[in-house]
């Protein structure tokens, strides 16, 4: 019985450490997969106490699976490579030195993308949807 018993135990663990390490895979995969899912809307920048409002369709972002992304601005576009930081949970942009420090994701679902990021001692908080 005690034989028995001590098998249990050890199956039970490696199947709980599988699972936990399938059930972390697949979030971090979910996770590239709602960023490069689209076209994210900016809806609105917030800076300080200020926020500033932008109307649907004329300012994105498209993070491509490929590692490339495209950012419209106010009619300014900017294209270069981005990578998912899986520890920090951030976008960062490659290819450009005001925004080395990339994007600290806060909310991200089929939706919402809702980060933070820092230029210098500015920091500012983005909101974009689908």
């Amino acid at each position: 019985m005690k034989k028995v018993l001590t098998l249990f135990v050890k199956v039970f663990s490696i199947f709980s450490l599988l699972l936990i390490s399938t059930v972390t895979y697949a979030q971090e995969i979910n996770e590239v997969d709602f960023l490069t899912s689209g076209k994210w809307f900016l809806e609105s920048v917030q800076i300080g106490e200020e926020t500033q409002e932008f109307s649907k369709g004329n300012s994105w972002m498209v993070f491509h699976a490929d590692g490339k992304y495209e950012i419209m601005m106010s009619e300014n576009e900017q294209k270069g490579n981005w990578k998912f930081d899986e520890n920090e949970k951030a976008i960062q942009f490659q290819d450009s030195e005001n925004l080395a420090a990339g994007f600290k994701i806060k909310t991200l679902n089929k939706k919402q993308l809702l980060v933070v990021a820092s230029e210098g001692d500015l920091a500012y908080t983005m909101k974009l949807t689908k």
